[in-house]
């Protein structure tokens, strides 16, 4: 009998142990270290981990895709975006450092890759719009704007595919993904030009459409608002839906307010996007309107 319990035992612990290996052996080892000034907070999948100055912590799951790292500096909120490109079984550091551009640094796997689409990628991206805004000044047709900026993406993609170092290139996973990601926030630097008067002129209501049929159309019923751009090019589109004759899924709205045609519009990871935005802003100029959206925040969406 007591050889029994002993075997039982024995074989509960091995069990036990066999899928603490296999969850470590199959699950990403990401390790989040805080050398800012400032209290953290990391959200990422349905979790919300706080980090206090100098503290680290090692967050263990399987596929984590995106961290959300933010902090109140006292005058503004500061949110980043971290696209997680790893395979199971590796591993990342990330050190939040107190630098006034807000860089982030990276050791382990992939490190250079997340340096790139990370503190480099909306630079690399966004230098061009002037170039964009130049080029479509000078020419009457639109041929010229839709070369130019796709080589910018072309040349951009082909540093992630040399970084990411995959035997199977553009068909990587990884590569998919940051690819995904590369793409709205391309398409979202070049809706900065064209987008914003009240009435599309028809070489903007071409290009507009070009780049939405061609990158994003596809897409928009997938959107989950993992990371800004995303809530970033759906707002871009919406005042101009009737002039470019396209349409968008609606959802439920989460909470009424009078930007409620809008709203509509936004999946619902997205909306908290919209409440974030305006509590931001709100924050920023000191106003008492932030507690409106802080409740929303908090009581709607967890925040």
């Amino acid at each position: 009998m007591k050889l029994k319990k002993t075997y039982r035992y024995s074989k509960r612990i091995l069990s036990i142990l066999l899928l603490f290996l296999f969850f470590k052996i199959f699950s990403q080892q990401i390790s989040v270290e805080n050398k800012h000034l400032y209290p953290l907070e990391i959200r990422y999948k349905n979790h919300v981990v706080k980090l206090d100055k100098g503290e680290k912590k090692v967050l263990t799951d399987k596929e984590i895709d995106f961290l959300n790292i933010e902090f109140d500096n006292g005058r503004k909120i500061i949110s980043r975006d971290i696209p997680i490109l790893l395979n199971p079984n590796e591993s990342l550091t990330i050190n939040v450092s107190n630098s006034i551009d807000q860089t982030l640094e990276f050791k382990g796997n992939k490190a250079a890759l997340h340096d790139l689409v990370i503190n480099q990628q909306h630079y690399i991206l966004y230098k061009n719009v002037v170039n964009y805004q130049d080029i479509l000044n000078k020419n009457t047709n639109t041929r010229q704007l839709i070369s130019f900026s796709e080589f910018v993406l072309a040349d951009y993609l082909t540093k992630i595919k040399n970084l990411n170092a995959s035997p199977a290139g553009t068909e990587d996973k990884i590569y998919k993904r940051v690819e995904e990601y590369a793409i709205n926030d391309w398409v979202a630097s070049i809706y900065l030009v064209l987008t914003g008067q009240k009435t599309l002129d028809l070489k903007n209501k071409e290009l507009i459409l070009y780049y939405y049929n061609r990158y994003i159309k596809k897409e928009i019923p997938n959107y989950h608002c993992e990371y800004k751009v995303q809530y970033n090019i759906i707002r871009d589109l919406i005042p101009y839906t009737r002039q470019l004759n396209i349409t968008f899924p609606e959802y439920p709205v989460i909470e009424n307010t009078e930007e409620n045609k809008i709203i509509q519009y936004l999946p619902q990871s997205c909306q908290r996007f919209y409440f974030k935005n305006n509590y931001n802003y709100f924050y920023e100029i000191g106003s008492p309107k932030k507690e409106y959206y802080k409740g929303v925040l908090r009581e709607k969406f967890n925040n």
